[in-house]
Order: structure tokens, then sequence, then C-alpha cells
């Protein structure tokens, strides 16, 4: 909800390149409901997905604001079932990713052995975990018994993904309830592949925070340059709040591009000019951190700037 990021390009132009994949992107900022190749924009707001939750479940739910629809996430199996009807799979992403070779990892051998896939070891990410479309794992969730209470809260518990115990400790559901501990999507996707039920694969197929930041995005790959190895997507999740790290807004996204820990520079782009229009940016980010800060705590940001400009 709300206007979509200034990085969004590289969002959905990296989508484009895993033509074999079909994006929903939801939002209630956009003019309308359109297509644009493999991508389908629907428009929607915070209430028209409230009175769908409500109709789905067939209790009243009002998610409080746009932060708790991730944790409605595991629900989008059933929300939009009508949408969803072709797909052997769906999914659920955030918008601040870099896609690499998606089919690289989720491959047909890949999709036949597992039920449920994601990104981390220890939780279901919010950021990307994968389901077979059928009944079983569209109605997961349900086996938190509190998840009408949990949905209606105003406190946002990440049931998609651990409810913060991100350590990857394994506890029955009956253990959670009987404790009054929160009931994640972690713990009924691990509590349901030991009862055989389903085939779940969690491993770090992915780059973030805070993992060192040596990469290229080239031929629609993504590869860490330390150690040659290829990753399925990198998340922006803390970079792209810090000013020093900078993210061009380019028109048309460059065909081979370097992330390293400066920021996002086109492999064509002069490293001159490149340096010029990151100090720039940097300068327009520390204007807004500095509000509150001595004046030498500022010159220590200056330093961090030009020590970090290497590109």
């Amino acid at each position: 909800m709300g206007p979509l990021p200034s990085y969004f390009n590289y969002y959905t132009e990296t989508c484009k390149k895993n033509k074999s994949i079909h994006y929903i992107i939801i939002n209630d900022t956009i003019s309308k409901t359109y297509h644009d190749e493999n991508i389908e924009f629907i428009k929607l707001n915070l209430e028209e997905l409230n009175a769908i939750v409500t109709e789905s479940l067939k209790h009243k739910i009002t998610l409080v604001n746009a932060w708790k629809i991730n944790e409605v996430k595991p629900l989008f199996g059933k929300l939009f079932k009508e949408q969803l009807k072709d797909y052997d799979f769906w999914g659920w992403c955030d918008l601040d990713i870099i896609w690499g070779d998606v089919r690289s990892f989720l491959n047909e051998k890949m999709l036949g052995e597992y039920d449920v896939i994601t990104s981390k070891t220890n939780w279901t990410a919010g950021h990307f975990t994968l389901l077979r479309n059928n009944e079983y794992c569209n109605n997961l969730y349900n086996a938190n018994p509190g998840i009408i209470k949990l949905l209606n809260s105003t406190t946002y518990y990440a049931f998609e993904e651990c409810c913060h115990r991100w350590e990857g400790e394994i506890n029955s559901i009956e253990y959670l309830a009987k404790n009054n501990l929160n009931i994640s999507m972690y713990d009924i996707v691990k509590n349901a592949e030991l009862k055989n039920e389903i085939q779940a694969h969690f491993k770090n197929i992915i780059r973030e925070y805070p993992e060192p930041i040596n990469y290229i995005y080239s031929n629609s790959k993504l590869t860490d340059l330390d150690g040659n190895l290829e990753f399925m997507y990198y998340h922006l999740i803390t970079v792209k709040k810090i000013w020093r790290f900078y993210i061009p807004c380019y028109s048309k996204l460059p065909a081979t591009f370097y992330i390293t820990s400066a920021g996002i520079r086109s492999e064509s782009e002069s490293l001159f000019f490149w340096k010029i229009k990151r100090i720039i940016s940097c300068i327009k980010g520390i204007k807004k951190s500095i509000k509150n800060k001595t004046p030498k705590q500022t010159i220590v940001k200056l330093k961090q700037v030009l020590l970090n400009s290497n590109g």
C-alpha cells in the first residue's frame, strides 16, 4: 500500500527476465488494474482487502495498517484463489528485491519434490516463500487456532515468518498453544513436515545484510564474486535505508551492473561520474539524517561518504 518505491524498477525489470513466472502486484496508488508482460497489477486498497479477508474467513477482520498485510501472506492462496487457479504453485514476496535467474533454483526437480520452498534456513521468509497450490497448503494457516485474534490485533507478530523466534527451534503446535506462545507459519510447516504431510525446503539461497556485498548482475543472473556462487535474489531490506548505499534510478536497467558496499553501478557507466552522483545522493541523505546530530557526528558521516566511494 502507498506509493511504489524509488527502486521499484529493479524489481519489475528483473521480474520480466523471469518470463516463466507470473507476478501479481497489489497496490492502492496505481491508476488501474493492468498487465505489463508477465506482471499483473491489481488496484486494491486496505479497506477492500479487509473485506476480502472478512468474506473468506467468515469473521470480521480489520488489518489496522499496511504492515499487518505481511501476516496475511500465508492466506493469499485462499484469498486470491480465483487469480491463482491455473497455477501449480503460488507464493509471496516483497518489492525490495532484485531477482536473479529464479528458475535456476526453482527447477522442475525442486518443484516436483517439495510443497513449500523458502529462501531462509530457520523461518519461512516473509520476502519469499512458495507453496504448492492445493487445498492442504492453502489452508496451512488454519493450524494456528488464534489466527482471527492475531490478524485483528494491532501488534505485528511476524506470523508469516517465525513470530520473532529466529533460531529455528522446532516446537509442537500443542506445546506452543499450551504455553500461550504465538504459532508461526514456520512452526506450522515444520510440524506438517514432521508428520510427513508435506515436504519443505529451507535453505539460504539469497543475499542480504549483513553478508559482504560484492555481487554482479549479468545475463539475468546474480553472482556473488566472493566464491563465484550464483544466488536467487538480492534483498535490499537494509541497504535501501542507508544513505551511503547509492541506488541509481536508471530509466532502463543496465544489462550488467555491480552491487558493492557503496551501491549499485552499471558496468558501462563512468566510475568518476558515478562517484559524483553518489556523493550528491549521499549529501541529500545526510541532510535528512543530521537534524538531530552534533557537528562531530556530521563530520564522521561525510568521511564515510568519501571512504566508501570506490564503487
